[in-house]
Parts: C-alpha cells; structure tokens; sequence
C-alpha cells in the first residue's frame, strides 16, 4: 500500500472561505496528475484537499481520463473513516467518464472537524496508464446543522 499526497492535501494547505452558508458552494476540489504507480495497487490512495468544520455534502463528482486501458480499476472517495463516504465502487477510469454519484453516507454528511478527503484505489488498474483524475465536493456551510432524524409528532 502507498500513501500519495497533493499540495492541497497537506496538513498546512490554505482553506478558502465562502461566505454565509446559505448557498451551494463548490466545499473542495483537486485535479491530480496520476502516474502508473499511484494506480497499480489495491489500496493505494491519495489524500485530495481539505474540508473545513461545518461543510454539509449535497453532492461529489469524480472524473478520470482511461487510467486503466483494461476494465478492472475500480475508486471510492472518501475520508479516513470511511473510504466510500462519498463516491463508492466507481469504474470511472477504466474508460474516460465522469461520476457525480454520491453514496448515500455522503448525503448531507455534516463535518465536524476539518478533515482530508482521499481516493483510495479499491481495485488495482488492470493495465495502468498515466492520467488525470478530478474530484469535488459541493455542498454549504452551517455550523447549526443539525444531522438527527426528525420524528413525527
């Protein structure tokens, strides 16, 4: 297993902020150079960018140009508790495409502390190839949020 990182992915990375919370904003977002290496094992990842506390997910989209000239790479996204938080078991990469399926966990995924996202490698690239992937999270900022269910009265 290898650990990659990007220059948004260290610790001391900047944040933007981006105004009130009332909108949908665009909470983090990478493009990263992929080399051969970074694809070609099973839980390989590579840390993306930096969530600040108070993000509320509505939405992730995660893009790859054919890293994989076979059909076996599979990715998730996610963070270090849950590797598939937010994009889980996409088959992007292996042919050009885009996925903005998020997973169910993601949905109004309320963060509590900042935290790094990472794309994690679940199935190896059959034949690796150099590439460029992309992911963003959108959603919006509201330290108030409150993630417990509501009940009938």
């Amino acid at each position: 297993m290898a650990v990659y990182e990007t220059s948004l992915s260290n610790q001391k990375a900047a944040t933007k902020s981006f105004g009130d919370h009332r909108g949908i904003y665009c909470v983090g977002s990478a493009i990263i150079a992929v080399t051969t290496a970074m694809i070609d094992n099973a839980n390989d990842d590579v840390g993306a960018f930096w969530v600040e506390a108070g993000a509320v997910i509505t939405g992730a989209t995660f893009a790859a140009t054919d890293i994989d000239s076979g059909t076996a790479f599979v990715v998730d996204v996610g963070d270090s508790v849950d590797e598939d938080r937010f994009i889980a078991a996409a088959t992007t990469g292996q042919a050009e495409g885009l996925t903005n399926a998020l997973a169910y966990s993601g949905f109004l995924y309320k963060f509590t502390a900042r935290t790094q996202v990472r794309v994690y490698v679940k199935t190896a690239a059959g034949t690796p190839v150099a590439g460029t992937i992309k992911v963003a999270l959108f959603g919006f900022y509201d330290p108030e949020f409150s993630t417990t269910a509501l009940t009938a009265a």
